[in-house]
């Protein structure tokens, strides 16, 4: 395949069964034009893959146990402490340096979880408007950040996390996310026109906190559903996807036709339900049944440290209008350093058999306390260990939603299956997917009893994995393709491919450049 320049649009959380039902409908012609010109598939993610890790894992090619990042918590060496997670604790380098080392001239621009580097040469750039902030904005050369933001304007949602799903909060939501679009679109726009790049990546994260906080209202079944909210808001997601739509529209014809494009999704939305907020009780439970003891009579409501019991004590207290406006006058940094603190039980989780992670999202992850990797480990490796999780796993597997009657678990991950478990770093022993057919509120084990509880949840639109990948070039075999075991590993394995670039590193995924293409 001749070489061309490759352009690649990486949409945070854009859902691939909106993108098809409102194209199909008549809303999205950018989308509906590719899915009969370009070819497409969908696809869903590795179960070992939470919401955290995507973006890492697209970024290095490689999956959770090889990069090593998790979440954006992460426990401190040796110990029972978590703390924020830093850009240093990947452990991969991303798949472009092997095109900046080719001599490809590169643009990066706002991609998830990276950081500008220097040696990489061409344009880069993170933190203009990303939906995790997650450490110390950057760019290279060094003031094109500012630059850009000084031409443009800056993005006006700085933090996701700062709204909610009143009215009043859902329409500034909408405004600043449609304006984010816009004035991101002409940032990325300004980039392409210059062509002087051979590889452009580029992200919009605007379709994630959308999707967070706005799902209720295309969802006629979600208990927060409210038509008077819709008449006022009127359909506020549909429009920032149409916004996307129109987005994409622009930055493809202004790439020209001598260009690869490559489009993708990072992984979709859901209804929020889960039971991760009951989880921590049955973990509890659990152990104690393990331990010989009652399972009814697990801790409830216990603080977990003194800032923890200052927050409950507190700012629990205050009326959710009142916590969100403090929130908002607290720099994130300083917000995400509160939450970690609080949400960390040093003590319990050293004297118990096994622990929850406090990932706070929609899966629930189980950390063992094993000897010889955990500084207090109760659980010994070998044997002893494989029945815990082979106990633990078939308890949560037998839970029912005690209001439907139905599984309450999806899926389940345990990472011995693929790897030593004392080499697994911050990976969780195991990761529980819930179900999403209906909310979560009560759950009911034959052994340890029924486990109630108010996730108190903000969000109504939470993360489901699954992603699409879209290929737009002449010889595209088009239409939608089914390709079997296709995942998100696949496309850092299939753009280095698209480019003639081989990796330093072997990759995970599989290039799928001829699945999708006649050549």
């Amino acid at each position: 395949m001749p070489q061309s320049r490759l352009l690649v649009l990486g949409f945070d959380s854009m859902d691939v069964e909106l993108v098809r039902r409102w194209a199909a409908a008549g809303y999205l012609p950018t989308f509906h034009r590719l899915f009969e010109s370009a070819a497409w598939t969908d696809y869903t993610d590795p179960p070992e893959h939470m919401s955290g890790t995507i973006w890492t894992t697209i970024n290095t090619g490689v999956g959770p146990a090889r990069h090593d990042f998790q979440f954006f918590i992460r426990f401190s060496g040796g110990s029972y402490r978590v703390r924020v997670a830093r850009a240093e604790d990947i452990k991969v380098n991303p798949f472009w340096k092997w095109f900046a080392e080719s001599g490809r001239r590169i643009v990066l621009a706002d991609i998830p979880y990276t950081v500008s580097k220097p040696e990489y040469g061409g344009k880069q750039f993170w933190g203009w408007g990303p939906h995790d902030v997650s450490w110390k904005r950057s760019s290279e050369p060094r003031g094109l950040l500012s630059s850009l933001s000084a031409q443009f304007g800056v993005h006006p949602v700085p933090f996701c996390q700062v709204y909610s799903t009143e009215t009043d909060s859902i329409l500034r939501l909408r405004s600043g996310l449609l304006t984010g679009i816009q004035r991101r679109t002409e940032i990325l726009k300004s980039l392409i026109v210059g062509r002087d790049w051979d590889f452009f990546y580029g992200v919009y994260g605007e379709p994630h906190c959308a999707g967070h906080l706005m799902w209720h209202l295309e969802d006629e079944s979600h208990p927060r559903h409210d038509p008077e909210q819709l008449t006022t808001v009127g359909h506020a997601l549909r429009e920032i996807y149409v916004s996307m739509d129109r987005a994409l529209g622009e930055l493809l014809a202004c790439a020209g036709t001598d260009t690869t494009c490559v489009v993708f999704f990072s992984h979709g939305l859901g209804p929020n339900y889960h039971g991760e907020h009951l989880f921590e009780e049955f973990v509890d439970r659990f152990n104690r049944w393990w331990q010989g003891e009652r399972p009814d009579q697990g801790r409830r409501h216990e603080a977990r440290t003194w800032l923890d019991s200052v927050w409950q004590g507190s700012v629990r207290r205050l009326p959710a209008r009142w916590r969100d406006a403090v929130r908002r006058q607290l720099p994130m940094s300083l917000r995400a350093w509160i939450t970690v603190k609080r949400v960390q039980n040093p003590k319990l989780w050293s004297r118990a058999p096994a622990f929850s992670i406090p990932l706070m999202d929609v899966f629930s992850a189980l950390r063992v306390n094993l000897v010889g990797r955990e500084p207090r480990g109760r659980i010994r490796p070998g044997e002893e260990y494989r029945r815990y999780l082979d106990a633990f796993t078939e308890e949560i597997s037998q839970l029912t939603n005690v209001e439907s009657g139905e599984p309450a678990v999806e899926r389940i991950y345990r990472a011995d299956q693929h790897a030593d478990p004392l080499t697994i770093g911050s990976e969780p022993d195991l990761i529980v997917w819930w179900r999403k057919e209906h909310p979560i509120r009560a759950i009911q084990s034959r052994t340890l009893g029924t486990i109630s509880g108010d996730g108190g949840e903000i969000r109504t639109g939470e993360h489901v994995m699954r992603g699409m990948l879209l290929l737009s070039h002449p010889q595209a075999k088009r239409g939608r393709h089914t390709i079997p075991g296709m995942n998100v590993l696949d496309i850092p394995a299939t753009l280095c491919d698209l480019a003639g670039i081989q990796p330093g590193i072997t990759l995970d995924g599989t290039s799928r450049r001829r699945d999708l293409l006649a050549e």
